[in-house]
């Protein structure tokens, strides 16, 4: 089987990337081969690693003489308030909108403190947090109503 087949199998399986706090970095996994596998700085380099996990998974496996698993996980995509530059674009939507850090924080229910900090890059929204931006930004009724 050429190199080409081989990454064209592996394109079958949906992957997941994640920011983690914890570890302060992006973690990516192949949830129906071997779960996490890699992390990286930015999605587009744990996307990088995952390609080549992926097609990875299947030379060993079809040089083992297995069946590869059948794909069957759904890819959830980050919000974009979880990735990249997060502080500018929460900055841009509240400006956008003629908000105030404090009326965006108390629309939020986080304190003034904690919104300054994603602004400034210091700390990322939570998953539930990054939700609402996302709300927020797609329907923008819902910070005038």
């Amino acid at each position: 089987m050429t190199r080409s087949e081989i990454h064209e199998l592996g394109r079958r399986y949906p992957r997941v990337i994640r920011w983690c706090d914890e570890d302060g970095c992006y973690i990516g996994s192949l949830p129906d081969v071997c779960g996490d596998c890699t992390h990286g700085d930015t999605p587009e380099e744990v996307a990088a690693n995952l390609e080549e996990c992926a097609a990875l998974y299947v030379e060993n496996t079809l040089a083992e003489g297995l069946p590869l698993a059948e794909p069957g996980a759904v890819l959830v995509r980050p919000t974009r308030f979880r990735t990249g530059n997060v502080g500018s674009k929460i900055r841009l939507l509240r400006e956008l909108h003629g908000m105030s850090q404090k009326s965006l924080a108390e629309m939020l229910g986080i304190s003034l403190s904690t919104l300054t900090k994603w602004e400034n890059g210091l700390r990322r929204p939570s998953r539930a947090a990054a939700k609402l931006l996302d709300i927020l930004d797609k329907h923008p009724e819902c910070i005038h109503s």
